[in-house]
């Protein structure tokens, strides 16, 4: 019987041309529960959990002018976790699959690559596992609410092409920004994972009393503490990636990646690096970035770029070379860090008894080696850093930022 398969979404494309046997576009969930992991129950509830996310039984292969999604029918795996955090997925230990599912004592880990789909839906399936995985443990009624979701591509069903003059290029410049690898034997690849965990009332409500979100103040505390290792007046602009999730703006049940980045700067000269200052910049810009119409812009420019015929017809053996070279020749900083932000982890209050904390992690690399992620779980909000520096002084003046 011929297998299904599934075109990557669009912003999924190049994920695969990424990676190299070192890095990898991965993220990454944990979890602590308050019971030792029974692997042989947590591989059933996997393959249970699997039914609602059918592209998810899949793995990635390469088709003649793209990769592509192919269901897999080999054995699901779940291993003891010995593995350096956010390492490249290899088939001995996924068997194909594009995430990876393990333990240690009572955690749980869920690492997932990215061209698979994205964090907010990766966090709902890790949800969905965690209330099977403990449901069934526990003797407990678990019903999930219908998630009804499809493996279609959201920026194909919601955006539309625009006429070629009308693609904007301003997110794909070639402006090189502020980096912090200054010098390469600061950077491992065995990155240390540090996490927060703060009160997500109190952190709300000083972010309220400033007239910002919760993102935009650990934004512009991240901001600010990167500023802490940079001169005055600023050299080079600094640039946070920010994901937006597009479900946000367009109805979809896409199980696919659904975002797009914007990025908040701070321009080359800036001269006030207090946080109050800081922050008045990120909230302007969140406000100016984040809309509705920004958005449609921002998923119209995908669909039109990314469906031109010569990018959708050139064959793969042509754009592995030509997307290797491009990428070394113009092998700049564009983004200083990403900063992600899941929002809320859902889980019923029966099981989240069974759930100490949820943490969150992206990968990094050489020229992103300090990236921020949040996860708000069981009133707390969980801040986590993915350092691959040796040395650095800014997780410790971020994190004294937000307990202020």
């Amino acid at each position: 019987m011929k297998k299904k398969t599934y075109p990557l979404d669009l912003s999924a494309i190049a994920y695969p041309m990424m990676r190299t046997r070192k890095t990898e576009s991965l993220f990454r969930f944990e979890a602590t529960l308050d019971k030792a992991t029974d692997p042989l129950l947590l591989k059933e509830s996997l393959e249970e959990t699997l039914r609602n996310y059918p592209s998810f039984k899949s793995e990635i292969v390469a088709g003649f002018f793209a990769h592509k999604l192919r269901e897999n029918d080999a054995p699901l795996l779940v291993k003891e976790d010995t593995l350096p955090p956010l390492s490249p997925l290899r088939k001995e230990e996924t068997n194909g699959y594009p995430f990876r599912l393990a333990y240690q004592g009572a955690e749980i880990v869920f690492e997932v690559f990215h061209a698979l789909t994205d964090g907010n839906i990766g966090a709902l399936f890790f949800s969905d596992l965690l209330t099977r995985y403990i449901g069934k443990r526990e003797n407990l009624p678990f019903d999930l609410p219908p998630r009804d979701l499809t493996p279609t591509d959201a920026f194909l069903d919601c955006g539309k092409k625009r006429p070629l003059r009308e693609l904007s290029l301003k997110r794909y410049n070639g402006k090189s920004v502020f980096g912090l690898l200054k010098d390469k034997k600061n950077f491992t690849l065995r990155p240390r994972l540090l996490s927060e965990e703060i009160d997500l009332e109190i952190l709300k409500n000083k972010a309220k009393e400033q007239g910002a979100t919760l993102t935009e103040y650990v934004a512009a505390a991240y901001l600010t503490a990167i500023l802490s290792e940079a001169k005055n007046p600023l050299e080079k602009s600094i640039s946070l990636f920010i994901p937006i999730d597009l479900r946000r703006f367009f109805p979809t049940k896409t199980l696919r990646n659904f975002v797009c980045f914007e990025r908040i700067d701070l321009e080359k000269g800036r001269t006030d690096f207090s946080f109050s200052s800081v922050l008045a910049s990120v909230c302007a810009q969140f406000r100016e970035k984040i809309t509705e119409e920004r958005m449609r812009e921002d998923l119209d420019d995908v669909v039109t770029g990314l469906t031109l015929p010569l990018v959708r017809y050139t064959p793969l053996f042509i754009k592995y070379p030509v997307f290797k070279l491009t990428h070394k020749l113009l092998n700049k900083v564009r983004q200083t860090a990403i900063l992600s932000n899941v929002g809320s982890f859902p889980l019923s209050p029966q099981i989240a008894t069974h759930v100490k904390s949820v943490r969150f992690f992206l990968n990094n690399n050489r020229n992103a080696p300090l990236n921020l992620a949040m996860l708000s779980y069981n009133g707390k909000c969980r801040v986590t850093l993915t350092c691959g520096l040796k040395e650095t002084d800014i997780p410790e003046k971020f994190f004294s930022l937000l307990r202020v």
